[in-house]
């Protein structure tokens, strides 16, 4: 599933190449994506419409239109949001296409069909199902960090990717992040000491960051705004790599599930 770093480098894809491109056209494709009431009303509100404020929170991205409706998406474990230049067609059929004036368009893939689209009026709350917490990188502040952390039971990798806590992190980079802290994911968090805790926020953000810059993890079916993998799948530590040496005290990386997620850790180094 796209995470935080993934969404992100997205988003700004997305704002760099669509910023003031008006709507021409919206064609859905998949009929399980919405009804055709739903078709109609994007339909009736789309065109005319320039992309103006692209937007994230967590793993969610929303675009605001010249009229002030929103764009969402929710990519899920295999959405793609792909820009084609000048009139070329996908190269395989999307599940929603939407056509710009300048010739570009915006195709939404999603080989398990698990993602999600919505279109929100100005007056209409934020469709999500759960309430979200912080993002991750940019509304997260190191002591509400820790706070969440040291109040509560549960282990601390699947705590980590708790949305209703922070949102945006995923199963990667909690498993990178906690691995650069030298906890072990198993650990509840009331036992992770402030010290500790602050140290994982750190080591959180600067993950996040690393993989932003490195234009998010291409393990399975990630690709940018423009079909390209990322490279930051270079830069995991123990991501996937169960029964591998640790890069630090080339142990051997031992597997295992926590809260009923997969987890990669070393038993020396991470404590």
């Amino acid at each position: 599933m796209p995470e935080l770093p993934e969404v992100e480098t997205i988003r700004r894809d997305l704002e760099k190449t669509l910023t003031g491109d008006q709507v021409v056209s919206v064609d859905v494709l998949d009929r399980r994506l919405m009804s055709r009431k739903e078709e109609a009303r994007w339909k009736e509100i789309l065109p005319g419409q320039a992309w103006r404020s692209f937007q994230r929170k967590g793993k969610y991205l929303w675009v605001e239109l010249d009229n002030h409706w929103r764009v969402g998406f929710h990519l899920r474990m295999t959405g793609q949001l792909i820009v084609r230049a000048h009139g070329r067609a996908p190269l395989q059929q999307p599940r929603m296409l939407i056509l710009f004036a300048g010739g570009k368009s915006l195709a939404f893939h999603d080989q398990r069909r698990f993602g999600e689209v919505w279109l929100l009026a100005p007056s209409d709350p934020w469709r999500s199902k759960n309430p979200l917490g912080p993002d991750a990188l940019t509304e997260l502040q190191r002591d509400e960090f820790v706070r969440i952390v040291k109040t509560r039971t549960a282990r601390i990798h699947p705590l980590l990717m708790d949305q209703h806590l922070l949102s945006g992190v995923g199963n990667i980079y909690s498993q990178e992040a906690l691995f650069k802290a030298a906890i072990r994911p198993t650990r509840p968090g009331f036992r992770v000491t402030k010290m500790e805790a602050s140290l994982l926020f750190d080591k959180l953000q600067e993950t996040l960051q690393a993989a932003i810059v490195h234009r998010g993890s291409s393990n399975r079916n990630y690709l940018d705004a423009y079909g390209e993998e990322g490279s930051a799948q270079t830069l995991h530590m123990v991501y996937r790599r169960g029964g591998k040496p640790c890069p630090c005290c080339r142990g051997s990386l031992r597997a295992a599930r926590v809260g009923g997620r997969g987890a990669v850790y070393c038993p020396q180094c991470q404590k």
